[in-house]
């Protein structure tokens, strides 16, 4: 009898452990890591056949730096494994941090300065479709969905 009533105060025990081991886990948001390798996977499997046809994959890894480049000129960009200060992010109405049509405006121009100039609509399309990742990963807008981009 005492040790049936062992075992059930032991599992008891361990299930408690383990539900508040994992309410906390599940209230602990990750931090979403930007691998550029990955980002440029997902533009190129969602990129319609007219900007794939116009752009290699070695441009779009250039437009997707180019626009990290503007993010970084914007005070948005971190080192690895830090998190954007207080000062980049404003919840105001009253001031914008960094305009996603200033970044396309970035983007297009430096795209016609290359030496054999991008595509400005392909270009777009590269950078709304970043824009539609970043969004969906939560570094831009809202939270990540659980989902994640996937």
């Amino acid at each position: 009898m005492f040790i049936i009533v062992g075992v059930l105060v032991v599992m008891a025990v361990g299930f408690v452990a383990v539900g508040s081991a994992l309410g906390r886990l599940e209230a602990t948001v990750q931090p979403v890591v930007f691998e550029v390798d990955d980002v440029v996977e997902w533009i190129a499997e969602r990129l319609p056949a007219e900007a794939a046809g116009q752009l290699s994959h070695l441009d779009v890894v250039k437009i997707v730096g180019w626009y990290l480049d503007y993010f970084d000129s914007m005070g948005l960009a971190t080192e690895h494994g830090q998190e954007l200060g207080e000062a980049a992010i404003d919840e105001d109405a009253d001031r914008i941090v960094a305009r996603l049509d200033d970044a396309l405006n970035v983007l297009v121009a430096r795209g016609l300065a290359e030496p054999e100039p991008l595509d400005p609509l392909s270009v777009a399309v590269v950078a709304d479709l970043l824009s539609v990742y970043m969004s969906e990963m939560g570094a831009i807008g809202g939270t990540a969905s659980p989902e994640g981009t996937g």
